[in-house]
């Protein structure tokens, strides 16, 4: 059981219940001890890993490798994003988990006046930096007076150990009238009820607290922003998760096709059984993809994809 003192990560409650058993995988690499608070329904790790252990979980190839024959879909998702984000002409942007900057790299081609990354990861800082962007290790190393008209944070919210303080500086580096936008997995998806421990987005150590949206969205309400919408679909995230999800359930290697597909793994580095299913799953995909985009469009349709994405604004006239 959670020591009694224990808070909630998000909303600070002290109702917080062991959940373990839901998300156990069966796997001690990926076990972690996980909770839930009765109040927000936010689920965290808990206790949150020592540093050591969360540092070798982001190894120099965890934003994967550049492949040519997946740049247009890269681009394509990322032209999703900065629509979701909005117009960011003439803006100045800031990406917190800016990952190797390529969603920067996007914003700059759209027309944006500064671009700005906070990356922890040292491979992620070093892609980005390449790319000529700006970029620091945390979001108290940008000077203090700078602040931005588009602030963003995909898939960034969950790895942190104490997303109260992350909200609080974001909201205090934003401008009037701008927007913030967080993607986040969606803790009361289909997908993380049905997959428990194989779900793909539960990706533990690395990810650490998954609060529902109507949590998220009290967070960054209470500190005076203003809740614009709430996008439940992403084609980006969405189908791709539902089909890794369903190929861990099934008996497949953990993320074996994500492994291949983001990391380009060698088929030679997996043993002949690994091999014999890698193969298969790429070769079904012409199938098994189209199918996982309608499932993944039938559950949006029901609030229930593994990925939700919130958008907020500061002040008036905002969005």
């Amino acid at each position: 059981m959670p020591d009694p003192r224990t808070r909630c990560p998000v909303c600070e409650g002290t109702d917080v219940h062991d959940d373990d058993a839901r998300w156990r995988s069966g796997d001690p690499e990926r076990d972690w001890p996980m909770a839930r608070c009765a109040a927000c329904r936010t689920v965290f790790v808990h206790p949150v890993p020592d540093a050591a252990t969360l540092a070798a979980a982001y190894p120099d190839d965890f934003y994967g490798v550049r492949r040519r024959d997946t740049e247009r879909i890269e681009e394509w998702f990322l032209s999703r994003r900065l629509r979701m984000t909005g117009a960011v002409s003439g803006c100045r942007v800031l990406d917190v988990g800016s990952g190797d900057g390529k969603f920067l790299r996007r914003c700059i081609t759209a027309g944006a006046a500064s671009v700005t990354g906070v990356e922890p990861s040292p491979g992620g800082r070093s892609a980005t930096t390449a790319l000529g962007i700006d970029v620091v290790d945390d979001i108290g190393d940008l000077e203090p007076d700078a602040v931005f008209d588009v602030i963003t944070l995909w898939h960034t919210f969950e790895h942190v150990a104490d997303p109260r303080r992350l909200a609080a500086d974001v909201v205090g580096r934003l401008a009037p009238g701008s927007r913030l936008v967080v993607a986040v997995p969606n803790v009361e998806s289909f997908e993380a009820e049905r997959f428990g421990g194989d779900w793909f987005h539960l990706d533990l150590p690395r990810h650490l607290v998954f609060p529902p949206a109507d949590a998220l969205r009290a967070l960054f309400e209470d500190l005076g922003l203003h809740h614009v919408r709430t996008a439940r679909f992403s084609v980006e995230y969405d189908p791709f998760g539902l089909l890794q999800s369903s190929l861990n359930r099934i008996g497949r290697r953990h993320n074996a096709l994500y492994h291949r597909v983001k990391r380009k793994r060698p088929l030679r580095s997996y043993d002949r059984r690994g091999r014999v299913e890698v193969v298969a799953e790429l070769a079904t995909l012409p199938v098994t993809g189209p199918v996982s985009v309608m499932a993944a469009a039938g559950l949006a349709a029901r609030r229930r994809t593994g990925t939700y994405t919130s958008l907020f604004a500061a002040g008036t006239g905002a969005a």
